[in-house]
């Protein structure tokens, strides 16, 4: 594992290989950590992907 902030890996544990998975592609942060996309809470749970919604509404703004 590295620590280095520029090259984040993946965190999923993969309990059969006792160890991190540690691709180092399309990583992500979830809560559980950083995942690679074989390994987000919803791959895991074999649904796809949530897709990205709008954004922050227009209306909200932006507190200093």
């Amino acid at each position: 594992m590295t620590d280095d902030p520029q090259r984040p890996e993946c965190r999923h544990w993969i309990g059969a290989e006792q160890r991190h998975c540690r691709a180092g592609e399309g990583i992500r942060q979830y809560i559980p950590g950083s995942r690679c996309p074989d390994h987000t809470p919803s791959a895991l749970l074999g649904k796809p992907e949530t897709q990205p919604g709008p954004g922050w509404p227009i209306f909200r703004e932006e507190t200093p």
